[in-house]
């Protein structure tokens, strides 16, 4: 039977989803004969669909929808209350033996559980050690920070985290976690494919857009939910008339879509709706990236070589004020305090050769780390079979001090 791996992910905005499947096709790339599956943490949770599926559920759909507003209120509390939440309910033996269900009614024992997502592993390694005693349980935490206790790093369960920023491995260890339990990673991991080389030529590209391959080219995306931003920001461009090409991925938002449509610009500009496979190729072609700062887009910028235009966050500061922070502090961008300030950084960028510089100076290879450390610990399993607390088991604290 091939190597079972399950990466969890939800769609609370874009990025968890984006890193789960780069490391699904990464692993993939190098192991094309394990079965390797990226998987919705909402499907795990159905099996209990009134005590676990709808609040969760609920609150990603809230969070979304304030995303889609650029308007945040209470996240820290949200967080909190998930995190109390999952940790209750997973003192129910009822509710770990229904989510294993999720593995049990199709037969599948995983080798590996990974998780890109924060706040509920405990539980969900929990319902997977019910199915297979020797799973490894990886969570890789995609943010620069630890917003709140017990977001990311949960030191009375064992698992393994791979880390992409230092910051956050200095955090693991003051919480407690293991040094064993902590392994490196040299940033974090993105879709190998942005590594390659474009599969098409820019100007081949651009003119297929019906942009000008002889001007600058920026894209505006702020994530899969689509956001009032990337409305503001072309505005901002449109009004200063400077002269570049402007690529708007909307992602799911129609009415964003036909928004940006409708604006008037001198100079070409394209609004293109949700795609399944990353934007590599856009990527490539592009002289500046605006957007959020999360870890995905960040780092997708920096591996295209893409100087990173970021709208700072108030709202989800507590997340993000870190990512900021890292990609000024090595020269990686700009970051602005609204999006009526974007016309500004674009033209400091485009005139600038030092940003792009930073990128090729920073450049690393997390996704590869990670596909090495996540079959290194398949080569060696189960780890903790002789252990005092196998994987994704609570640690008592005896044992912690």
């Amino acid at each position: 039977m091939p190597v079972q791996i399950d990466v969890l992910f939800f769609d609370a905005a874009s990025g968890h989803r984006s890193c789960a499947e780069a490391l699904q096709h990464g692993l993939l790339q190098e192991h094309p004969d394990w079965d390797v599956r990226a998987v919705n943490l909402v499907d795990i949770l159905a099996r209990r669909p009134h005590l676990v599926r709808r609040p969760i559920a609920w609150g990603i759909h809230y969070f979304n929808a304030q995303m889609r507003r650029e308007s945040y209120y209470g996240n820290l509390t949200l967080f909190s209350i998930s995190i109390l939440w999952s940790r209750l309910i997973q003192r129910w033996p009822y509710i770990v033996r229904g989510l294993s269900e999720f593995w049990t009614l199709e037969g599948r024992r995983p080798d590996a559980v990974i998780s890109v997502t924060p706040m509920f592993n405990p539980l969900v390694y929990a319902a997977a050690r019910t199915v297979n005693p020797d799973v490894q349980c990886v969570t890789i935490p995609v943010d620069y920070s630890e917003p709140c206790s017990g977001y990311w790093f949960t030191p009375d369960h064992r698992q393994t985290y791979l880390i992409g920023a230092p910051d956050l491995e200095q955090t693991a260890l003051d919480l407690d976690v293991l040094p064993e339990d902590v392994r490196m990673m040299s940033g974090m991991p993105v879709d190998p494919r942005f590594y390659a080389p474009p599969t098409q030529d820019r100007r081949e590209l651009l003119t297929s857009l019906d942009l000008n391959p002889d001007l600058p080219t920026g894209v505006i995306s702020f994530g899969g939910q689509g956001t009032v931003h990337v409305l503001q920001s072309m505005q901002s461009i449109a009004e200063a008339k400077i002269p570049v090409n402007v690529i708007c991925l909307c992602g799911r938002n129609a009415p964003l879509k036909a928004a940006v449509e409708r604006m008037s610009s001198r100079f070409p500009k394209v609004a293109l709706a949700y795609r399944p496979s990353p934007p590599v190729d856009i990527l490539h072609a592009a002289d500046f990236l605006i957007g959020k700062p999360g870890t995905m887009t960040l780092t997708e910028a920096l591996i295209t070589r893409t100087p990173f235009i970021f709208i700072n966050s108030a709202g989800l500061h507590c997340i993000q004020g870190q990512n900021e922070a890292w990609v000024e502090s090595r020269g990686l961008g700009l970051g602005v305090k609204s999006p009526c300030d974007v016309s500004r950084a674009v033209r400091e960028v485009i005139s600038n050769g030092s940003f792009l510089a930073a990128t090729d100076r920073e450049r690393h290879r997390g996704i590869f780390d990670a596909v090495y450390e996540i079959s290194q610990l398949l080569q060696r399993r189960p780890r903790y079979r002789d252990a005092a607390t196998p994987v994704g088991a609570p640690v008592e604290q005896s044992q912690m001090a």
